[in-house]
């Protein structure tokens, strides 16, 4: 004890501690009257900061600030002014702006574009029936004043339009002007310039043909992310980053724009500053970029319309869709150089007319703007590619180092690609495979094996209320399905396929693994860790994969559900059915997603 004493200096360190101990004791004592001369101090510092700051203001011939600091600041919102103005005053509530524009003694100019979208009402107050809220909060400052539509601007004996625009070139302007101006949007003489055919304007990069990539994953009635817009944007940022070019990425969704932040993140690696700014309508309004992605989360037609399809302001639209088309009018018109939409091309092309979406497909195969199939920059190597010109070669190179379709196999192939990918699995094997049939006893000594090296393996079934699951050669084969893998759950309603190997492989598509026999499928294997992260964060699989124990019987025959639009756990056993009377489902616990 003493030599280890010794050697951590203890001796040492207890002398200076009691030599220590009296000035503490003074300091102690000192202490109370430090802090009151420290607070004294504060105080008189703030009182005259905030002298200063009148002072300043009150003396000061111009004054900027937000409508925020307007109104809670004393000396800000005491003025005086002679003229205030008000920028963006679209995008205000109508009580700030009145607030504002009541401390002017002379003149209140409000500038804005009541074709850009309007303040930001919690849904809660738009849902009350209250005259007030519908007079004075709901309607925009343009609306209050009855200015709707260019016509009515133009109009007004109190309003003077801007019709002369110096940021982007024709056909982005022929795309506002079909959106929002109705051909009253003129360009400056420097924008005017058509670009040659080789350097388009607009370009549509068209997501038909990417499959599972190209599906949107509903996160409401109308709205949701898919995996195409981060991969395609996270490509164009890095393209154009390399060219020296600022590039904004723009969607509709707040989830896809959280997707896409982690995917630039994923880039620059963790913690590190994305490559380009990502965002919602709402927080672009009033910038401008050289490059502007505008990705819309539009599949093809097999899958549901979300609020950029159905956007429109005919007769009748709804103040929903209505909005639908300003925001889209906000996202286009942010750029300067290019403009690349990310959508279906057959979305676009079946679009009904006067929707936001008909007007883009009006201009396509105009002057200034091109199609270009993402399925050509997303090929299998050994694949020849299409005629992908110039820009789409450099596009693929750079998506080349994110996502990397190594294969697209059917029916015929796939089984000898994923006993491959399974052979080769080192960590980790997820897998959705809706139902089990003869053709998974191919694949048992392959997942044995791989269960044997260390490799965890997940797998996602239909439950037994499936009427070909719950037949007795079924079972029997989820049975011995169950002694080779460590966690096999049940989900009701299940339809995904998908392989997920190492948290780097992919492979998904309409083939399921464990019960295909004859029918015409294909299925896609792609190399990308975010991708794959992602993919796996959006269908919760890890927290799917640990089933608790039933509330009730303490068993662990558990399945997943969906109900009332949240994940619940239910016990399927025997026991919990039979002590529960007129009740066939014993529900253990909700999983709130």
């Amino acid at each position: 004890m003493t030599e280890r004493a010794a050697k951590k200096n203890w001796p040492t360190l207890h002398d200076r501690a009691e030599r220590l101990r009296p000035l503490v004791a003074a300091d102690s004592a000192r202490k109370p009257q430090l802090e009151q001369q420290y607070q004294n101090a504060q105080e008189e510092y703030e009182r005259l900061a905030r002298n200063a700051q009148g002072e300043i203001i009150k003396s000061a011939k111009l004054v900027a600030t937000t409508l925020a600091r307007f109104r809670s600041n004393r000396a800000v919102f005491e003025g005086p002014y002679d003229v205030v103005l008000v920028d963006e005053a679209g995008a205000a509530a109508l009580p700030e702006v009145l607030l504002a524009t009541g401390k002017a003694s002379r003149a209140a100019v409000l500038l804005g574009d009541f074709m850009q979208l309007g303040p930001v009402i919690p849904s809660g107050l738009k849902e009350q029936e209250r005259d007030d809220i519908k007079k004075w909060l709901l309607p925009d400052v343009f609306q209050h004043c009855g200015i709707f539509e260019p016509a009515d601007a133009q109009a007004h004996p109190a309003c003077v339009t801007l019709t002369e625009q110096h940021r982007f070139g024709p056909a982005v302007m022929k795309l506002a002007n079909g959106l929002a101006y109705g051909g009253m949007l003129r360009g400056g003489s420097q924008t005017l310039s058509e670009r040659p055919d080789s350097d388009p304007e607009i370009v549509l990069i068209d997501t038909d043909g990417l499959h599972e990539l190209a599906r949107a994953h509903l996160t409401g009635s109308r709205k949701g992310w898919w995996p195409a817009g981060s991969l395609l944007a996270r490509a164009l940022v890095e393209l154009h980053r390399e060219q020296g070019e600022e590039a904004g990425i723009v969607t509709p969704y707040g989830v896809q724009a959280e997707a896409t932040l982690e995917a630039l993140r994923d880039v620059e690696g963790s913690g590190s500053r994305p490559l380009a700014e990502v965002g919602t309508a709402h927080r672009f309004q009033g910038r401008e970029f050289d490059v502007v992605i505008f990705d819309t989360v539009e599949g093809n037609a097999d899958s549901r319309e979300l609020w950029m399809a159905l956007a429109h302001r005919q007769p009748g639209a709804d103040e929903w869709r209505r909005n639908g088309v300003r925001l889209f009018n906000v996202a286009v018109t942010r750029v300067r150089t290019r403009l690349y939409v990310i959508a279906s091309g057959q979305r676009v092309s079946g679009a009904r007319t006067g929707t936001a979406l008909a007007e883009l497909d009006a201009l396509v195969g105009t002057h200034g703007v091109r199609v270009l199939p993402a399925k050509h920059l997303i090929t299998p190597p050994h694949t020849p590619p299409a005629h992908r010109g110039e820009f789409g070669i450099a596009l693929a190179e750079v998506l080349s180092r994110h996502v990397e379709v190594t294969d697209i196999d059917d029916e015929r192939d796939f089984y000898l690609t994923f006993t491959t990918e399974i052979r080769q699995a080192k960590q980790s094997l997820w897998l959705w495979a809706p139902w089990v049939a003869n053709r998974i006893r191919s694949l048992l000594p392959e997942l044995k094996a791989a269960a044997d090296r260390g490799v965890r393996i997940t797998v996602f079934i239909r439950d037994d209320t499936d009427q070909l699951q719950r037949r007795e050669a079924s079972q029997a084969l989820i049975a011995d399905l169950r002694t080779v893998a460590q966690t096999v759950v049940p989900i009701h309603v299940m339809h995904q396929k998908i392989a997920v190997i190492d948290e780097h492989t992919v492979m998904l598509g309409s083939l399921n693994a464990l019960s295909q026999s004859n029918t015409r499928e294909v299925m896609l294997t792609m190399r990308g860790g975010y991708f794959a992260r992602k993919l796996l964060a959006h269908e919760h699989a890890e927290t799917f994969a640990r089933p608790p124990k039933c509330g009730r019987c303490k068993g662990a025959e558990i399945e997943i559900r969906r109900w009332k639009n949240a994940w619940v756990w239910r016990c399927y056993a025997t026991a919990c059915k039979t002590s529960s009377p007129g009740r066939s489902t014993a529900w253990t616990r909700d999983i709130r997603l």
